[in-house]
């Protein structure tokens, strides 16, 4: 029976002293924020003239909980690096992609901006000048001609008329002529039948 005394009372002690260990250790609240855990481990805390004396176990708890929250801050700090590093790939990436599709658009507006006239491939203002060019070309050659033509029926329209008058004094001369002719016949003849 003593032996089953000494036992409940050394597990009683046992039990007692981690109660009150963890019910007094600041270090060991997970829920509060490592400045709370340590204001309330000075809270806690005897003084010995100007100093604080911190329990080695509040002391030892506290470094632990400070290791693992450097520890919880170097992963996600190493895990936002690692983004960094992922998105810098990324944007690497989409900076080739967007020079590429920069000369696609490029090319495009130089094949839309240009004309292929004759095999060769000209610029629209070229192709402009060009064209109309020709244009006003063909334009002034047909003034050329039309105004050529135009002379031409003047000239032919003259020479007609120059024709007609020369032809009525033709006929004119010939009436005459013939005119004349008759006369002397007449005369001959008047002449002729006088003498026989």
């Amino acid at each position: 029976m003593n032996i089953f005394r000494l036992l409940t009372f050394t597990f009683l002690l046992f039990f007692a002293q981690s109660a009150v260990a963890q019910r007094g250790n600041p270090a060991t609240a997970d829920t509060v924020s490592l400045q709370g855990q340590f204001d309330e481990m000075l809270r806690v805390s005897s003084k010995y003239q100007i100093y604080k004396t911190v329990r080695r176990d509040f002391l030892d708890a506290f470094m632990a909980n400070v290791s693992d929250s450097i520890g919880v801050y170097t992963n996600e700090i190493e895990k936002l690096e690692n983004r960094i590093d992922e998105q810098n790939a990324k944007i690497a990436s989409q900076g080739t992609t967007i020079e590429e599709r920069d000369n696609q658009i490029a090319a495009l507006t130089g094949e839309k901006d240009s004309v292929s006239l004759l095999g060769m491939s000209l610029s629209k203002t070229t192709y402009s000048v060009i064209f109309w060019s020709a244009i006003i070309g063909l334009l002034a050659m047909l003034f050329f001609a039309l105004g050529r033509m135009r002379l031409a029926v003047g000239a032919a329209r003259e020479a007609r008329q120059d024709f007609e008058k020369v032809t009525e004094d033709l006929e004119k001369s010939r009436k005459n002529r013939l005119e004349v002719e008759q006369k002397l016949r007449r005369q001959l003849q008047d002449e002729i039948n006088k003498n026989k």
